[in-house]
């Protein structure tokens, strides 16, 4: 569970850190709320994730606010999918706001056969299991 735990970790966080982020071109982010996170903002988006990842509930909804810095989030479960390649997979999209500001990102995650959670973007997923 420890290294799941922090496998999704490094997915969430690398997904909003400001080092990957700030790689991109500014345009594209402007000034968005998602560059000033806290580590406490990323420690409490990470655990929706991992209860959305793991609860039986295809679409189950987990909120998260952190008082301190006023940085509020939901993470919602948009269905199972299977991937091509038959690893059982979950769309998620995840939700940060601060101050009016919104930022809003999905991405298909995928159980590796190891039990561990990936980001699975490039992936392909069968027609028919993503209208579960």
């Amino acid at each position: 569970m420890k290294s799941f735990s922090r496998a999704v970790l490094t997915i969430v966080a690398a997904a909003v850190l400001p080092g990957v982020v700030a790689a991109l071109p500014t345009d594209i982010l402007g000034n968005s709320a998602l560059l000033r996170l806290s580590d406490e903002d990323k420690k409490l988006q990470y655990q929706a994730v991992v209860d959305v990842l793991e609860s039986s509930d295809v679409h189950a909804v987990r909120e998260w606010e952190n008082k301190k810095t006023g940085f509020k989030g939901r993470v919602d479960a948009q269905g199972d999918m299977t991937s091509a390649d038959g690893l059982r997979c979950r769309r998620l999209q995840l939700r940060m706001q601060l101050n009016g500001s919104q930022s809003l990102f999905t991405f298909p995650f995928c159980k590796d056969e190891q039990g561990q959670w990936f980001i699975a973007s490039g992936k392909k997923f069968s027609d028919e299991s993503s209208q579960r």
